[in-house]
């Protein structure tokens, strides 16, 4: 009895083993359907990502030192897109998750065949003076951020440039002897602003093993923030408190320091609007007149060496004169005044001697505002971890 009872186990345990492996395979319409629901949840994952990406939170990579001590290259940084509002996508026909080049080539990744007008949905505040904000370069039409690609015309595919934004539509901006003002009133000052500093010191070297404790990086390094003149002459760049605090240290063994300025008058062309009638440099420049929607200017000689460029290329007209006529045609009609279509802001680097910003290229349209750098996700210098700047908050 015992002999049987065993015996009708072991062939009823085998049943339910062999039940159980015939059931895990599947057959090929059950092959069929777990297919398509795994295509199904990819699709709807990468569509959530698109998503988030357009119109919420994008991730960017800070390639330059134009921000440095503020922000760092190789900070990796959360930008809000809802802040001032997300821009709708203008070209449809491009390569999801990818900018404006497919990777490691100059070909482009979009097609040009449809660009939609600019349009932004409502955010939560406007642009403020202070505000680190994340913008599509300007001049990537007339001085390309990348040789391989080339001139780009699109303002949603043209380089993500992060600077300052130090001046907003109606403001009047101006830098006097390396010192910004606001409509006339001096601007507020950043604490991590750099400025660049002359040093002579009695003969004592200064070396890389006495600057690093201040933020300085080795000689020969990609971002490097500061040069040997000769055995006793250096330029330092770094911000004002930093330059005081580094004076006070080394008093004994300094013989001269002093700021470096440009002097008033001394033109230099790459600078904005790159015209001898305006003799600006990166220290005296201005004063510029930031238009906000609606402005009204009078096409003067000297406004239309200032705005041309706004008019042409950022709000799509064709500007021309006759010699010995009053009139400037726009779009082949006489006219003596301009209305403006969109806000323009004025943008500047902390880093202010080595960055490409503003006083090169003028102001950044409102169709060209990307969004605003909430915080710092990662960071790495030379593939190591910078551990204190992890999930930092962007000031």
């Amino acid at each position: 009895m015992k002999g049987v009872v065993g015996t009708g186990l072991y062939f009823s345990g085998w049943r339910r083993v062999r039940a159980t492996i015939f059931a895990a395979v599947e057959t090929p319409a059950q092959v069929r359907a777990r297919r398509r629901r795994w295509w199904r949840e990819l699709f709807i994952a990468l569509g959530v990502i698109l998503f988030l990406r357009t119109f919420i939170v994008e991730a960017f990579l800070i390639p330059t030192s134009s921000m440095e001590r503020t922000l760092l290259a190789w900070d990796l940084v959360f930008v809000s897109k809802l802040h001032y509002g997300p821009r709708l996508p203008m070209v449809p026909l491009a390569i999801p998750f990818i900018h404006n080049r497919i990777p490691f080539t100059g070909i482009p990744s979009y097609l040009d065949w449809i660009v939609l007008p600019y349009k932004r949905l409502p955010g939560f505040k406007p642009i403020q003076r202070g505000d680190i904000i994340v913008f599509n370069y300007p001049a990537d039409d007339i001085m390309p951020n990348s040789p391989e690609l080339g001139p780009v015309d699109i303002p949603s595919m043209k380089e993500n440039y992060v600077k300052r934004c130090v001046g907003v539509p109606g403001d009047t901006v101006e830098i006097r002897m390396g010192e910004l003002y606001i409509n006339g009133k001096p601007a507020y000052h950043p604490r991590y602003v750099q400025e660049r500093y002359k040093v002579i010191t009695r003969g004592t070297p200064l070396t890389y093993r006495v600057l690093k404790h201040y933020g300085f990086r080795p000689l020969g390094s990609s971002n490097q923030n500061w040069a040997v003149i000769d055995e006793k002459t250096y330029i330092l760049d770094m911000p004002r408190y930093l330059a005081e605090e580094f004076f006070r240290k080394f008093s004994e063994a300094i013989d001269t320091f002093y700021r470096l300025v440009d002097t008033v008058g001394h033109f230099v062309p790459q600078v904005y609007p790159h015209d001898t009638t305006f003799r600006w440099n990166l220290d005296n420049w201005g004063p510029f007149y930031l238009p906000k929607k609606g402005d009204r200017i009078l096409l003067t000689p000297q406004n239309l060496i200032l705005y041309r460029r706004l008019i042409e290329a950022y709000e799509g007209h064709k500007v021309s004169t006759v010699a010995g006529q009053p009139y400037v045609y726009i779009d082949g009609k006489p006219q003596q005044e301009y209305t403006f279509s969109q806000n323009y802001y004025f943008a500047m680097g902390d880093n202010r001697y080595n960055s490409l910003d503003g006083r090169f290229w003028g102001p950044v349209p409102e169709d060209h505002i990307v969004g605003k750098p909430v915080f710092v996700l990662l960071s790495i210098e030379n593939w190591k971890p910078r551990w204190e700047r992890f999930l930092r908050a962007v000031q």
